[in-house]
């Protein structure tokens, strides 16, 4: 088993926390994205599994928590679906200078994956593919739900989310977010995968940003619910990446 390499990385004098796979002779790393209200590790160890999955086929995989998010810097009262796309950008460009025998790909689960689609539509020549699982194309949707049953907190009008505070300034930004504009521009190798049984995020969101993007392919798995909580789906899911990666 590939030892798990603690890493932090500074950013505008915050620091990224994160945990790196580094198997022997990688040519081929993976940075993954967490999701709304995730980390590094992801509900139920998700991320944990595919990152040991992934290694252990040899890609090199680096998992970090995004500022205000799990050990990271910061507040949670500050994420945007734009300050996480920086984040990846200034992540990516860390890869680059000190790994760079890696060829790098960027996979995004749920909000993850429309800040892995922000950060490709800035800069595509960054990463070599684009890996979406349950891309959340309906967040802005999500977050009013929430918004709608849970107090505010403070002045600014925030909200009050399991402890979280969700900020005015977030649900502006969604409110604004095309989701699926500019996809069609995007010519990096993609794979969206997506669960029929996703309750959160509807298997059509996902289907929805495939036929956006010019090289796509998309699956949608029967049974596999929003964060492919069944050990099967776990570890057919991290073979799958890996067979799109190393193909």
């Amino acid at each position: 088993m590939t030892a798990i390499t603690p890493l932090n990385v500074e950013m505008a004098g915050m620091q990224l926390v994160g945990s790196a796979h580094l198997p022997e002779q990688a040519e081929q790393a993976v940075l993954m994205l967490h999701g709304f209200t995730g980390n590094r590790v992801e509900y139920t160890y998700f991320f944990v599994t595919l990152a040991r999955v992934l290694a252990e086929r040899g890609i090199a995989v680096f998992r970090f928590d995004f500022l205000g998010c799990g050990e990271s810097d910061g507040a949670f009262a500050e994420v945007s679906v734009a300050n996480q796309a920086a984040q990846t950008q200034h992540l990516l460009a860390y890869l680059a200078k000190n790994y760079p025998q890696y060829q790098r790909h960027l996979l995004g689960f749920s909000m993850g994956g429309l800040v892995a689609l922000q950060t490709a539509l800035a800069d595509s020549a960054l990463i070599r593919s684009l890996c979406l699982l349950a891309p959340a194309a309906n967040l802005a949707q999500i977050v009013e739900s929430v918004a709608a049953s849970n107090p505010q907190v403070g002045a600014a009008g925030g909200v009050d989310f399991l402890g979280l505070e969700i900020s005015a300034q977030f649900r502006q930004e969604l409110a604004q977010l095309a989701p699926f504009s500019g996809l069609a521009s995007l010519e990096v190798p993609a794979l969206v995968v997506h669960g029929q049984a996703d309750a959160a995020v509807p298997v059509e969101m996902g289907e929805q940003v495939a036929a956006c993007l010019p090289c796509c392919q998309f699956e949608a798995w029967a049974d596999a619910d929003h964060t492919f909580a069944r050990q099967a789906d776990r570890q057919r899911l991290g073979q799958r990446i890996a067979d799109f990666i190393l193909a």
